[in-house]
Parts: structure tokens; sequence; C-alpha cells
């Protein structure tokens, strides 16, 4: 088996998801203590190894150790004791029921694979923690005993590409204020909507892989007099929701909302194939403390929930029927998706509506251009003045650029074309955030650029990366580093 899949095989035994990395951070410096190789970990729990061969100067390779854990709904996974099962099936790999982890557990691999070997090149591998959600370990790490002017990420998606620039991101929260009013009522009503694709917020926002969150939206508002008990949708602000439910009152009967539900599914199941929308009438006894739970309220189990014993009538914390309308009119209005593209159609800046509670609505926002991000920031907060919603920024991540001439991109180029007769490497920018933006801020005139084998679907279930593109970008990584030719 190549070496780098063999480290793939055994890292992914490990839980890794964002802010569970200890254990991974321990395999890591197991790996270098056998090797007699130089590490550090430190209290986030990135891990630095280094490796000198030669007088040269050295070249840090760079990837992040944690993964987004996504899993179908059938799948009885833990992700905080579980590793991940991996198949084989048609030149890819992917995992049973769940994310693969490829996004960024290949390039860890990758370096890995180089440590392990006998290269002639001086290596400062760097391994961060929770770049798939606040990308803290980039933030915070201390990088005062690197080196090294120049850096090869291994966090990419596309094979046979060069990025040499990528987008900052923010997490934008819009905290809402309505007050919802207790009301005896007979029937309650859930709607769930899954089955769409979702994906990375950047890779695949102009991809028309639906977003849960609007889709349902669309639907409730052809209901009349509704009245919403509780809403959620989504699980990231980096990951396109594949799904989303409400929980409501309304005058209709189970027949005329079936009816609804039909003719919406229909209008859409052409456009989006895998989708489904359950609707069933909520049981009363069984499901109220429930939806307590989701609204986040306390239950006192001493006092009956219910008006009447005999009744099949109960009160429950709800939206009236105005501040409902605008709640679904609010999503629908929201400008999700591409916001600005450059003059080569590539997306400059977006918006992803990540997750949608009863209390906030939760964006990832991207953008590489300083006059985009200003005037998309600004759009946010005249929608939030709109919708009498509070603005916050949670958190921001830088984005990078390098320039195609520098040295380490030439480099990089000249090397590809020695594995790849008669071809050449793709130059390109792309609308993901990585951690390069935080590594550029803390070293001064550093060169990054992004190389990475084929993988797919990143950040959900359908996540694969291509065999024969891991051994290609392998020979191409060592090319690139051999005899301390950096």
């Amino acid at each position: 088996m190549n070496k780098t899949l063999k480290f793939f095989y055994e890292i992914s035994k490990i839980p890794r998801e964002s802010g569970n990395e200890e254990n991974i951070a321990k395999y890591l410096c197991e790996f270098a203590k056998k090797r007699n190789l130089y590490y550090r970990k430190d209290e986030y729990n990135n891990v630095i190894i280094k490796k000198q061969t030669s007088n040269n100067s050295p070249i840090i390779l760079q990837a992040h150790m944690d993964m987004v854990c996504e899993k179908d709904e059938e799948s009885k996974i833990n992700f905080k004791k579980d590793g991940i099962e991996i198949i084989e099936e048609d030149g890819y790999l992917l995992a049973k029921g769940t994310t693969l982890g490829a996004d960024n557990g290949i390039g860890v691999s990758q370096i890995l694979n180089i440590l392990d070997s006998d290269i002639k090149t001086n290596i400062e591998a760097i391994f961060t923690v929770s770049e798939e959600t606040t990308m803290i370990g980039a933030e915070k790490i201390d990088l005062s005993d690197i080196n090294a002017k120049q850096m090869i990420n291994l966090d990419g998606f596309e094979e046979e590409t060069i990025i040499i620039e990528s987008a900052g991101f923010f997490d934008i929260v819009l905290n809402n204020n309505y007050i919802t009013k207790n009301k005896i009522i007979e029937k309650i009503y859930k709607i769930k909507l899954k089955g769409l694709e979702g994906g990375h917020s950047g890779f695949d926002i102009n991809k028309n892989k639906g977003n849960s969150n609007i889709l349902l939206a669309q639907l409730l508002k052809n209901i009349k007099d509704l009245e919403i008990i509780n809403f959620i949708g989504g699980t990231k602000f980096n990951v396109i929701p594949s799904s989303a439910e409400c929980i409501f009152s309304c005058n209709d009967d189970i027949v005329s909302l079936r009816r609804i539900v039909d003719i919406f599914l229909n209008s859409y199941i052409t456009e989006y194939s895998n989708l489904e929308i359950l609707l069933e009438e909520v049981n009363l006894k069984e499901d109220v403390r429930l939806n307590n739970k989701l609204n986040s309220k306390e239950v006192d189990e001493d006092k009956s929930i219910y008006q009447n014993k005999d009744s099949k009538e109960i009160e429950v914390e709800i939206l009236d029927k105005e501040d409902s309308k605008e709640f679904i009119n609010s999503i629908l209005s929201f400008k999700n998706g591409v916001f600005c593209k450059n003059e080569r159609e590539e997306i400059t800046t977006s918006m992803n509506l990540g997750i949608i509670d009863f209390k906030s609505m939760k964006i990832g926002m991207r953008s590489s251009r300083i006059n985009e991000q200003e005037s998309c920031l600004e759009y946010l907060k005249q929608y939030a003045n709109d919708n009498n919603l509070e603005f916050i920024i949670l958190g921001s991540q830088p984005g990078f650029e390098t320039k195609e001439d520098s040295q380490l991109v030439k480099k990089l180029k000249k090397s590809y074309e020695k594995i790849e007769v008669d071809k050449k490497a793709n130059i390109k920018a792309v609308h993901i955030t990585v951690e390069a933006g935080f590594f550029k801020q803390k070293i001064k005139d550093l060169e990054v650029a992004i190389i990475s084998p084929k993988i797919l679907n990143a950040h959900t279930t359908k996540e694969c990366v291509d065999i024969d593109s891991v051994k290609k970008c392998d020979k191409w990584l060592l090319e690139v580093l051999k005899n301390g030719n950096i």
C-alpha cells in the first residue's frame, strides 16, 4: 500500500473532530519520538515536528489534524470515541455513513510520509487544530522557532493545481428578539426536509446544491395561518445545510398539509433528486416535552402541562401568525450564495446561511477582496436592521495571496512539469478559507502555495479521495523537495 494511504488508515482510527484533537496530537508526538525527530506540542494541541538533514534552508509543510464530522441519520458512530470506517470503491476511498476526513487527513498523512522518508530536505512540519471551526490553532500557534520562508500547505481539494490565493472567512450571528406567547392549541405538526447534498460553503457555494433552511422556508410560506413552535436547520457556519425541520400549528388538517407538501416536492424533485419531505402530526403526550427542550425551556415535571387532562388541547409557547410570517420572510429575503465574482467569473465573495434556530441565524461569509468584504458586511448590517436582528461578528480568519512569480510557485510549476511531461499545473485562486492567512501574518515575507490530491464532496458523507491522485501528488511533492533543492 502507498505509505501516505497507510498513514491515513492509521489516523482514521483516531477520533479527531474539531476540538477533540488530543489523541491525534499524541499520535503525532509518538511518531516523532520513535524517529528521533524534534517535536513540541502546545496547550492547544498544535504539534510541530522538525527534520534536519542538511545545511540548506528549511521548508514548512502544513496541514490541520481535525476533520468535519457529519453522518447519515442511520449511522451509529460516536465521533468522540469511534474511528472512521474506510471503504475502497472504484478507485476512491470513502467512509461508511460518515465524512471521510480526507480533508485534511490526507495532507497530514502526506507530511508523515515525507518525515518518514530519507529525503535530504530540512522540514518544519506544522499540524494545527480546529481549522474547520475557529482556526484557533493557526491563530494562537507560536512560530518563534520556525525559520522557513516558504510553506506548502496540503489542505486543498484539486489535483494538478497550485493555489496561490484564498478567501477570508467571517462567522456572523444575527440574533432575533421574537417573543413567544403561551397559547392553547389542539394539533401540532412537524415537517422535516432532508436529502439535499450539502457541501463546503466555499468550494460548493455555486453548485446549486440547495439550502435546506431556505427551501423549508419556501414550503412553510405556502401554509396559511402558520404559527411556529420551533425551527432548526443546519449544523455549521461553513457547511451548506442539507436538512431542516419545523414544528408548528396551523388551521389546516393533515390531508391538506400533505397536499401542500406533495405539490412542493414535485416542483423541486427534478432539481434535487434525493429531496425528501416528512410530515407528521406530533403526539402531544409523547413529544411536548421534547418540543420544549428544543426551545430550551425547562419543564416542571410536577406540574401538568395540559390545560385540561381530559382534552387534547395543550398550552405551548408559540410565535403568533404575524411574527411567524416575518420569521419566514426574513429567511427568504436573505441573499444567500454568490455575492460577487471577478472578471474571470471566479467567486470572490459569498454568504452561506448555515444554521437557523429559534433564536438566531448563523452565516458563513467569505471574501478575498477588501472592498467587496466591506460591501458585504454593510449589506448584512442593513439586512439585520431591516429585520430587527442583532448583528455580531463572532470571529474571522484572514485570506492569503502569493505572487505567481514567487520562487516557491516557480519551483512547484517546474517540478510538476518534470513528472507530468507536456502538462502544466493549473494556477488559481480559490473561494475557500485556509489557515495560510495566519501564517502569512506571523512570518514576514512568507511564500505560500497549496497543492493536494483530488478530494470530492468535502464536509459531506459522500466525501471521497481519488487514490491515484494521492500517489501523483506524493510524487510531485517529493520532486519539489528532493536534494534539498527548494
